[in-house]
């Protein structure tokens, strides 16, 4: 099968979420076109083999998908020298910066979180055309609806809360990242500031501001506050935040998730997870929300933020820079611009 035919496919979980993984790959493959193949990654550092093979036995059913589960582990440790942290290796969320890097056969990808249900036909998405820009994404509803977040997206990284995307859905430049080196940037900036809010978004936001192409929200459709998308219209739900069916009931479009979770034989392991979710785990998870917003606050109040920084470099994206400013700051050294 050509190249053009086929649609690279990347997730990025733990053991305990393979399960929910799943059920967007199920709800992928029942909607997807029969014109295309499907190679389905799933990359990790610790699933144990009965839920690969579980996993395994779905997209069997299918035949135009693969599906192979990557160790990212010694991709860790190649580049481990260069990592400022070292909790990196259970931080599933950072694992999609490595695709262009670590598949050099594709020159474009999508990537996809585990915590959403594939309503639409994934090849309209695959063939929009995203051009010179690195990412195509959608609109971030949080930032565009709730002003303590559009206003942490506008006074600390200088991007407006109408054009930050939500990083849970992208259809990657893969080429483009290899060329202009987005690992490595994402790297550098990772050494010198610390976005505390939505973190890896915000990285990816820094980095690729002005260079994404908006494929529509309609390929995103986070279950949060006002959902301007119709049903008829939406082809990915995006059960964000505090919006997980598998521990809460009630959540809106929920029938979708557990449309796509009673097709696949983990179902009673993801039914138990709901009921064995206890009211103080709900009630721990709102309080999460909570913080969340008073922490979006409180960054908008720090004299350091990433937009002075850069602003006070006279840069936009020279993170390099700004490296050196900070071990100048360091140091106790004056620079003057």
């Amino acid at each position: 099968m050509s190249n053009n035919k086929i649609v690279p496919v990347f997730f990025a979980c733990d053991d305990n979420f393979v399960k929910f993984t799943m059920v967007t790959v199920r709800s992928l493959l029942e909607n997807a076109s029969k014109d295309y193949h499907y190679n389905i990654y799933v990359l990790n550092t610790n699933i144990m083999e009965r839920m690969k093979q579980a996993s395994f036995d779905i997209v069997n059913d299918y035949d135009n998908a693969t599906l192979e589960f990557v160790d990212v582990t010694s991709y860790l440790d190649s580049i481990s020298d260069r990592l400022p942290i070292r909790d990196y290796y259970s931080k599933t969320t950072y694992f999609r910066l490595f695709i262009a890097e670590m598949f050099p056969q594709y020159d474009k990808a999508i990537y996809l979180d585990s915590d959403m249900v594939v309503k639409g036909d994934i090849s309209v998405l695959w063939n929009k055309e995203i051009g010179d820009n690195l990412v195509g994404a959608a609109h971030e509803q949080a930032m565009v609806q709730t002003d303590a977040y559009g206003d942490y997206v506008e006074h600390n990284i200088g991007i407006s809360r109408h054009n930050f995307f939500n990083a849970g859905m992208l259809v990657i430049n893969s080429k483009l990242w290899r060329e202009e080196a987005v690992l490595d940037q994402f790297i550098d900036l990772l050494g010198i500031y610390t976005f505390r809010v939505t973190q890896d978004e915000d990285y990816l936001n820094a980095i690729c501001q002005d260079r994404v192409a908006w494929v529509g929200d309609e390929w995103n459709v986070e279950i949060y506050e006002n959902i301007k998308v119709s049903e008829e219209d939406a082809c990915i739900f995006h059960y964000i935040m505090w919006s997980k069916p598998w521990h809460f009931t009630g959540v809106r479009y929920e029938d979708y998730f557990w449309k796509y979770a009673r097709m696949n034989s983990l179902c009673d392991e993801i039914v138990n997870v709901l009921e064995t979710y206890t009211d103080e785990q709900r009630a721990k998870d709102l309080k999460a929300g909570e913080r969340l917003y008073a922490l979006a606050l409180e960054e908008i109040r720090r004299p350091d933020t990433f937009l002075m920084l850069k602003r006070n470099a006279k840069i936009q994206n020279d993170f390099k820079l700004l490296k050196r400013l900070k071990n100048m700051s360091e140091k106790g050294v004056s620079q003057r611009m």
